[in-house]
């Protein structure tokens, strides 16, 4: 169910290994979403079951075991109730659980993010040194810029710090950014947040593998569209009110096998330019792409046969050393 790699810089080239590691204890099936994150000086990374609706969280070290489930209070089920039929209320969490999960800092605060898709709800979670959650900040517009079906969330810090959300739906190319920002006070405990939306426009249907990296400071990603097949690499303008510019497109000479490719990864990465994974479930096929300073390809630097039918990789590091979780098993 779950398999750690460890990748590494090979000697004085820019190759790197990538190399398998003994993990003493596997973990439970059901885990949806995983996301690293950091409080304080202390790396864990946080599972979620959306089935179950239930949090653990693995602190994360660069030695032997590697991930250790340690007592934490994060809970993601606790939703301030709102009046009849509102979407903000219990039932509909229990009925409909968060599809998506991510993380951000703001202010040197650490927060989870939560999302899903069936009425665009997302949930701001603050995630304090005791690993206890608040009560979360909801957001979600129903109207002009509606939140609802997306496929892929990201938050992206941009200009100098500011935080944003990105959504995408797949289905029908609605894309759009959300500026998040610290307000003066809030009650109940709840993050002093507001998500307000900068820019809301329409792409292409059926992008997906999203993998955001950054260059000279500024965003990028990656993407492969599925349905008229094209490969790219987009600029997010450092204002994301003014949405993305394409700077590489039609990239699949490069990718022979973009349409087999099941999950992408950028490698938390220390040594330069950024290095973006590709898996292939069927095969195990995992391939490390370093992504040229221009973004208009790539060079590969390491091909291995690694585990077979891995439903998520997870990319994160510790210390100086980058590691990538292969867990589950597509259905």
């Amino acid at each position: 169910m779950s398999n750690l790699y460890a990748v590494r810089p090979t000697g004085n080239t820019d190759k790197v290994s990538i190399d398998p590691i003994a993990l003493a204890t596997e973990l439970p099936s059901g885990y949806s979403s995983f996301t690293p994150v950091q409080v304080g000086d202390t790396r864990y990374l946080c599972a979620y079951n959306s089935t179950a609706g239930a949090s653990d969280l693995y602190l994360l070290s660069d030695a032997d075991p590697y991930l250790t489930l340690i007592e934490s209070r994060i809970d993601l089920n606790s939703i301030p109730s709102g009046p009849s039929g509102d979407p903000l209320r219990h039932d509909t969490l229990q009925r409909h659980p968060w599809e998506k999960l991510t993380t951000f800092t703001l202010g040197n605060e650490p927060y989870l993010l939560t999302y899903r898709a069936i009425d665009g709800l997302f949930g701001f979670y603050h995630l304090a040194p005791d690993l206890s959650t608040s009560p979360p900040y909801l957001f979600f517009f129903s109207r002009n810029t509606p939140t609802v079906g997306f496929t892929d969330i990201a938050a992206i810090s941009s200009l100098g710090g500011q935080q944003y959300i990105l959504g995408y739906n797949f289905a029908d190319g609605t894309v759009a950014a959300f500026s998040v920002n610290v307000v003066s006070s809030s009650s109940e405990g709840i993050p002093p947040l507001v998500a307000v939306n900068v820019w809301y426009h329409h792409w292409a249907k059926s992008w997906t593998h999203f993998a955001f990296f950054h260059l000279g400071g500024a965003n990028f990603f990656f993407k492969i569209n599925t349905g008229k097949l094209n490969v790219n690499i987009d600029h997010l303008n450092d204002n994301p009110a003014l949405g993305t510019v394409e700077v590489g497109s039609l990239l699949m000479p490069q990718l022979p096998h973009a349409l087999a490719i099941t999950n992408v990864a950028i490698i938390p990465w220390a040594h330069g330019d950024p290095y973006l994974l590709t898996y292939i479930a069927s095969c195990g096929a995992t391939t490390v792409l370093r992504i040229h300073g221009d973004c208009l390809g790539w060079t590969q630097q390491a091909a291995v046969t690694s585990v077979t039918c891995a439903s998520l990789v997870v990319p994160y590091a510790v210390g100086k050393t980058s590691y990538v979780l292969f867990y589950g098993a597509i259905a």
